[in-house]
């Protein structure tokens, strides 16, 4: 049998496959195989070219945001732009960050380490108490930027981390789509304060707590309240308010991904929505109740690169803000820092769901020290400084708090919505699984021993190993610096 020699090393779709012979075969038959080899190797190539080439990042973060997007179940809301992101990729039910106020959640998310690891687990204290990074330790975005990306920071440019910033830039320049180099991977931290309250009035001198939006406005009488939030006019103003505000935002993001595909990138681009911390209503924002810690996480993968996540699906492991950072630098291919405390949510170097999530919450407005454990099924609560009402703890611009406290000194609550301005317990464990709004406190439930014997390890484990020793709590130092902090909003707020 006569053979033919293909040489392939000179052949530029295939230059790593070397000669070889194959039959000789007539003419068309030879063509015919010729061109199914050579259609066979373009695909090799090219899904070898496509494996390798780093996708383009664009990270949404928006501020004081609960899971309440329509793709959440949220009723009365209207948010087909962030849905439809869900339905092409995935949206994750059991996200938590690890502190409910954002300098101290952010300095986790851009650190992956915990608020108190980076010095900044009470609220915007000064110097001395706000520290530079320990040596060693840096933003995220250094190990993306070391890993040929460009690193943009666009829409509101908050760098609110509570530690000192460090000495190299975290960023690169504020992003244009059409300035953007084609042959450098960009990674973009695009951030929105929209659903942020702005404490504002109306014309008629009402309160208008969050920017409206007269294209979606949200009906007040089909907001769903929680068991525990009193129902008053001005608790469903409230989150009526703050609903339609999430429709706005919507809309926004929207013309965000209409940029995006405008320029071509969309189907380049790995696109992540994600919160900051709770939303500023009841038991949300400053508290370590599911209101204030739960935030959502939606994550679309073009078809090009495979996440080894199917597209349309839920996602119910625990998740914490603190897997964002390593998660990231192994998209980049980024060289992994050895001290990150989260772990990687997708691809083929993910890594398994952690049993316990950890979140804290120190000076807020006021000195506090609360820390808390929870597992897929079970949330514990240690409050270190116990005896005064959980209502006292909350941010002062609350409105149905406020309407709430009416009713409860005039005896007109229920149990369920007076535990709010009762005083704290030092202990709080609650059964997420049947009692998701965290109203049945089973501490002292015998049949609850073995939990929270487990809990209580699982939280002193913790403390130990990361250092949690509180010492930065000095009631009397951080109550001066919570007095400076109002004189300074004070002064901004007359200017």
């Amino acid at each position: 049998m006569r053979f033919v020699i293909i040489d392939t090393m000179k052949n530029p779709i295939a230059p790593a496959i070397k000669p070889r012979l194959i039959p000789a075969l007539p003419l068309g038959r030879l063509a015919t195989y010729v061109f199914a080899t050579m259609g066979i190797l373009w695909l090799v190539v090219l899904s070898e070219v496509m494996a390798a080439e780093k996708p383009n990042i664009l990270w949404i973060v928006t501020e004081d945001i609960g899971c309440d997007f329509g793709c959440y179940g949220t009723k009365g809301v209207s948010t087909p732009n962030v849905d439809r992101l869900a339905a092409e990729g995935v949206f994750f039910k059991r996200a938590y960050t690890t502190a409910p106020i954002c300098a101290p959640s952010r300095s986790s998310f851009m650190t992956g380490l915990y608020p108190h690891q980076v010095f900044s687990h009470n609220m915007r204290v000064p110097e001395p108490m706000k520290k530079p990074l320990s040596e060693g330790v840096d933003i995220f975005t250094k190990y993306i930027r070391d890993a040929g990306y460009s690193i943009g920071l666009c829409g509101r440019p908050k760098k609110d981390w509570g530690f000192l910033n460090p000495k190299q830039s975290p960023y690169d320049r504020d992003f244009l789509w059409e300035n953007l180099n084609e042959e450098q991977p960009f990674f973009c931290q695009y951030q929105f304060y929209d659903t942020h309250r702005i404490n504002g009035r109306r014309p008629d001198g009402t309160p208008m707590p969050f920017d409206i939006c007269p294209e979606k406005p949200v009906d007040r009488s089909v907001v769903e309240l929680e068991p525990y939030t009193p129902d008053t006019p001005v608790a469903r103003e409230e989150l009526g308010a703050y609903l339609e505000n999430i429709n706005l935002l919507d809309i926004k993001i929207g013309k965000l991904l209409d940029e995006l595909k405008a320029s071509g990138l969309y189907e380049k681009t790995i696109i992540v929505v994600m919160g900051d911390n709770g939303p500023p209503i009841m038991r949300g924002k400053g508290m370590l109740f599911e209101r204030g810690l739960r935030m959502p996480l939606i994550v679309r993968f073009p078809e090009r690169y495979d996440a080894g996540i199917q597209r349309g699906t839920v996602n119910h492991e625990l998740v914490s803000a603190l897997d964002i950072a390593p998660t990231f630098i192994d998209m980049a291919g980024g060289q992994m820092p050895t001290y990150l405390e989260g772990r990687i949510l997708w691809g083929k170097n993910k890594h398994p769901e952690p049993k316990y999530l950890f979140a804290m919450r120190d000076r807020h407005n006021t000195v506090d020290r609360v820390r808390s454990v929870c597992s897929v099924k079970h949330k514990y609560i240690r409050n270190f400084m116990p005896g005064t009402p959980y209502s006292e703890h909350i941010l002062n611009n609350v409105e149905s708090v406020k309407a709430g406290a009416i009713l409860f000194r005039q005896g007109k609550l229920t149990p369920v919505q007076a535990l709010f301005y009762q005083p704290k317990p030092a202990e709080e464990l609650y059964d997420l699984e049947v009692d998701p709004f965290e109203l049945n406190n089973l501490a002292d439930n015998p049949q609850y021993s073995e939990v929270m014997k487990t809990m209580r390890a699982e939280m002193d484990n913790w403390i130990q190993r990361t250092r949690d020793d509180g010492i930065l709590e000095d009631p009397e130092l951080l109550k001066k610096y919570a007095a400076d902090f109002e004189e300074v909003k004070n002064e901004r707020k007359k200017k």
